[in-house]
């Protein structure tokens, strides 16, 4: 059984009974802190459409405004720093976090998607999250 605890003011964690539960709930923290939508830089948006929460703009990540650009080296390297950094700060409950890129021939020759390999320890437990980007 899944359980929504808090960490602290305004955070808030998975806490799991079993091991199924586990990995569901790893996914569900790194889901939640890769597509909340963190505020974008007024170099990268217009005043209005910067997005983010209001309590708090940097919360998540910032990969909708990278999915803006067109999908290129510089791009994919982005995008694979932001889900580093977002893993790392915005989901305490993660550690030993390693993001890797899936190859584009695993996606049968899709070349214009990105997918991650995500793995690492939520609560002691280990996990592994494929995640398209």
């Amino acid at each position: 059984m899944l359980q929504l605890i808090q960490t602290d003011w305004g955070q808030f964690d998975l806490a799991s009974d079993d091991q199924v539960d586990a990995d569901a709930a790893a996914a569900t923290l790194v889901y939640a802190a890769l597509f909340t939508d963190a505020e974008a830089p007024e170099t990268r948006a217009a005043r209005y459409d910067r997005r983010g929460w209001y309590a708090d703009p940097t919360a998540g990540s910032g990969l909708w405004h990278v999915r803006r650009q067109a999908l290129n080296s510089n791009a994919r390297r982005e995008a694979l720093a932001m889900v580093r950094t977002a893993l790392t700060q915005r989901a305490p409950g993660l550690t030993e976090v390693d993001v890797q890129e899936v190859p584009a021939d695993a996606l049968a020759g899709n070349i214009s998607r990105v997918s991650l390999a995500v793995s690492g320890f939520h609560n002691g437990r280990k996990f592994i999250v494929r995640i398209p980007l």
